[in-house]
């Protein structure tokens, strides 16, 4: 009970702090825009940002630039280059349809090249010190692929190291197909607002420009949640099976 009240009584700490912290950010923002000296500087970064919106816009050789986006998400399978930025980028030069279809070309290749590259040279160092914890390890090893499954759409929602996580599943020589739906389904809620992002960074003080980093910051926080659930159910349905299977003098 008392450990039930401790829970509670953080949870509310929590949240209370948190409603705190957003209405001081938000009467700090209401004095900001009653300042004539901010608002002239506002309009003065519009006005720029709407100027590198049509630079953007009008840039030739349109083919080129996809080109060089999808060698970004190549250059990720050796380089740490962000794969949020990347699809942000695209999102600043592309319509939004577009920029979406792109970065999931870019992502599923450089998912199937990480994997292959695990199928060959192993999981790597990270996969070694994921194998210390004791609820992951359990998972990895286990033959149970529904499992290895949810871990992996948990791991492409709260973004885990994405060379990673793809050369650990290729070590295990998890199947290939499922591999990449899971991985896209994965990353899709987070693709899409990074897709927006880009999009609307011409006017970052928009609802439009804010509104997907907010689901983002939702996503991830959701994700954690699930990811921590997949792992502690896992272990007990292991933990339960072991002593299931324990000889009745050793129980």
């Amino acid at each position: 009970m008392a450990h039930r009240k401790l829970n509670r009584r953080r949870l509310f700490d929590f949240f209370g702090g948190a409603a705190l912290a957003l209405s001081l950010a938000l009467f700090c923002a209401a004095l900001l825009f009653q300042d004539p000296d901010f608002l002239a500087r506002y309009d003065d970064l519009m006005r720029k940002m709407s100027e590198f919106e049509y630079a953007v816009a009008t840039l030739p050789y349109r083919g080129l630039v996809v080109a060089v986006i999808l060698l970004l998400f190549l250059l990720k399978a050796v380089l740490p280059v962000p794969v949020g930025a990347v699809c942000v980028i695209s999102g600043m030069a592309f319509q939004t349809p577009l920029a979406v279809a792109i970065n999931i070309a870019g992502y599923m290749l450089l998912a199937a090249i990480k994997y292959s590259w695990g199928r060959h040279v192993g999981g790597g160092l990270f996969h070694k010190l994921l194998l210390r914890y004791e609820n992951v390890e359990r998972v990895l090893k286990s033959g149970d692929n529904r499992v290895k499954g949810a871990l992996l759409f948990c791991f492409r929602l709260v973004s885990a190291p994405m060379n990673t996580v793809s050369q650990i599943y290729g070590a295990m020589g998890f199947d290939f197909r499922v591999y990449l739906l899971l991985s896209f389904c994965g990353f899709l809620p987070k693709l899409l607002p990074l897709s927006f992002i880009g999009r609307n960074v011409y006017d970052p003080f928009s609802m439009a420009f804010l509104l997907p980093i907010v689901l983002l910051l939702f996503i991830s926080g959701v994700a954690v949640l699930a990811l921590n659930r997949v792992l502690i159910f896992y272990n007990k349905k292991s933990t339960a099976k072991e002593e299931k299977n324990q000889p009745d003098g050793a129980k």
